[in-house]
Formats: C-alpha cells, structure tokens, sequence
C-alpha cells in the first residue's frame, strides 16, 4: 500500500516551507490570537488540503516551477482549514482533536471564535492579494459553504431520516467543497 507521505514526496519541500510561513502569515498583534495561532500550526496535521493544492500546482505547470502564488493558495487554503476546525471544535463542544487541546478548551468559546474568525479574514486578505477574481470567488464560496454544512449538520443532528443526499450535501459543504474549490482555483493561477 502506498503511504500518504510517498503521494506528497514530489510536494515534501514546499510543505516544509508552509509549515514555516503559516505561523507568520497569521501576523496576530494581540498576544492571544498569537499563542491560539502558534498552537493550531504548531499541533502539525497531514497538511492534506494544502499538498493536494501543490501537487495540482506542480502538474498543471509542467516545466515550470510553481508560482508564489501557487504556494500561497497552498497556505490560504490550509488557513482557511484551520480556522474551519476551530470553529467546529466550538460547536461539538470539544476539548481535544488529534490528542492535543483545542483552542476552546485552552482559552474559551468566546477566544476561539475570535480566533476563527481571526483566521478567516486572514486568509480572505491574502486571498484577496492574489489578484485573481476568479480564484477569490472560488476559495469565498468555501468559506459560505462551511456555514452551510455546519447549520445542517446541527439541524440533522441525531436525524436518523436522513437520507443518503442530504448526508453527502453536508459532506460537501464540509470537507468536499475546499478541496474542489482549492484545486481548482490551483489550475486556474496556472492558466489551465
């Protein structure tokens, strides 16, 4: 079987190099916002979002090398992820997530929305300075779309009616729709 490290091989230095800059794209003044920043970069993750982006990136072109541009819809993209997790944390009521605390179990609900949405106008500045409308309708349709998502997947909550449908609706909104939308948006900055 082949592991999801050897898919990113060809990506591994460019995730490196993410790694290193989402701490610092946060750029948060205020002491909090920094400490729940360096805590949701810092936990790690598979970083699946961003390295799918940069393998599209790297495909699509071809003999040349991915664009800065490519490498921060990689980063924006995996923002805009991360401020998704921290929001449903608050929702789910969640003290950890892959083992480590979440930031409202750390601070409180109140910091950790804050901080959500802290990350989302982040990501949507930079996305914005991407200067491709394109792309910003895209990757902002992902940001509506978690709304979405989350409002069913509450309404549905212990739904044992629901149907297969409207359980892959919530799914795309979710999870679906910033990979489609992120990948896509990866092509386009590569004029395919």
């Amino acid at each position: 079987m082949i592991s999801v490290t050897s898919l990113f091989s060809p990506v591994e230095n460019d995730l490196a190099t993410l790694a290193k800059n989402l701490k610092t794209l946060i750029g948060a003044r205020h002491p909090i916002l920094g400490a729940a920043a360096e805590h949701l970069f810092g936990a790690g993750g598979k970083r699946i979002r961003p390295a799918i982006v940069l393998l599209i990136s790297r495909a699509t072109m071809l003999d040349q090398d991915i664009t800065p541009r490519h490498r921060r819809l990689a980063e924006i993209t995996e923002m805009i992820h991360t401020a998704s997790l921290v929001h449903d944390d608050v929702v789910d009521e969640a003290e950890l997530r892959r083992s480590v605390p979440t930031v409202n179990s750390l601070f409180d609900n109140r910091i950790a929305v804050l901080a959500g949405d802290f990350l989302f106008a982040q990501s949507s500045w930079y996305l914005a300075n991407l200067d491709n409308l394109e792309v910003v309708k895209l990757l902002s349709e992902v940001i509506r779309d978690f709304a979405q998502g989350e409002i069913q997947q509450g309404l549905n909550r212990f739904d044992t009616n629901i149907t297969l449908e409207e359980y892959l609706e919530k799914s795309y909104y979710k999870t679906a729709s910033l990979i489609a939308n992120s990948a896509k948006a990866a092509g386009i900055l590569s004029n395919v």
